[in-house]
């Protein structure tokens, strides 16, 4: 949940910042890439009928009803291209899949088939598989290095040990996937700003699509500025937060400037140089020096 600004602009704004962030995406992106990497991915790729007929036992253990087709195929796939995998990358979605089957089997088992009640068994059945697997894959990888494995147990089970791989892991310059640093910055900002901007300007120079980019991102850019009275750094983030979020109207902007007697037309110059940069993403907070505002 995004934070609202149509409070008071002087109210402190830095707690609670960051809501869960979505999965969705890294999940579309791990699966995709371990397709690509098993080698299968490939125009004669098997269908879930075909790989549970020739692979039984990656089928037998899930309900095979009509309900939850979608997140049953999903962990099908993950377990088929990842049978020989010694690698723990392919857990992690198998992890998120199996708690949206969960969720979806609990769902349609409340649901009376009067006429059918043999399928209350097999959804049983999905229910207990899930929560299995669940605790199963959780134990397995309850030490690993994997940084989204890391992010999983620190998130579902407030590992600290868990947290602090994976802040290693995401202060380094290996990282790749902003929204590891959009969750770091999520933690850092209780106790020191200065780090979650860096952070944060580091999140914005890893997108590659511009409409991609989480725009919670810039209103805590924003909420940082009020808090640290740099009045020219909030008007500037609240300026970017327009262009990429149709919600916020310029309200807040325009009051922040004459409230401050801020130097607008100098200030607009920098918002549109930034929003340039994020839309052809080349976006480099030393370049733009946004150290200086």
């Amino acid at each position: 949940m995004l934070i609202s600004f149509k409070t008071s602009i002087k109210k402190r704004t830095t707690e609670n910042l960051f809501s869960k962030f979505p999965t969705k995406k890294r999940l579309s992106t791990i699966g995709l890439a371990l397709i690509s990497l098993s080698g299968c991915g490939d125009l004669f790729e098997p269908t879930i009928s075909e790989i549970c007929e020739s692979h039984s036992e990656i089928c037998l253990d899930l309900s095979l009803d009509a309900r939850c087709r979608v997140e049953r195929a999903e962990i099908i796939r993950l377990r088929y291209y990842n049978q020989d995998t010694k690698d723990d990358a392919y857990k992690y979605p198998l992890l998120l899949n199996f708690e949206k089957y969960l969720t979806c089997v609990e769902e349609v088992q409340h649901i009376e088939h009067v006429k059918r009640k043999g399928k209350e068994a097999t959804r049983l059945k999905g229910v207990i598989t899930a929560q299995r697997e669940i605790k199963r894959l959780s134990r397995e990888t309850k030490d690993s290095l994997d940084p989204y494995l890391s992010y999983y147990h620190w998130t579902r089970f407030n590992d600290k040990d868990a947290f602090h791989r994976f802040e290693r892991y995401a202060a380094s310059n290996r990282v790749t996937d902003p929204s590891l640093l959009v969750s770091l910055a999520s933690v850092q900002i209780k106790t020191d700003l200065k780090r979650t901007t860096e952070t944060l300007h580091r999140a914005l120079s890893l997108y590659t699509d511009s409409d991609d980019i989480d725009v919670s991102v810039f209103y805590s850019l924003a909420a940082i500025g009020m808090d640290l009275e740099n009045y020219r750094r909030a008007y500037v983030w609240y300026g970017v937060a327009e262009a990429f979020d149709d919600r916020l109207g310029e309200n807040q902007r325009v009051q922040l400037g004459e409230m401050h007697d801020l130097p607008t037309e100098i200030l607009d110059d920098i918002v549109d140089e930034i929003i340039s940069n994020l839309k052809s993403v080349t976006f480099d907070a030393n370049a733009l020096k946004l150290d200086k505002l």
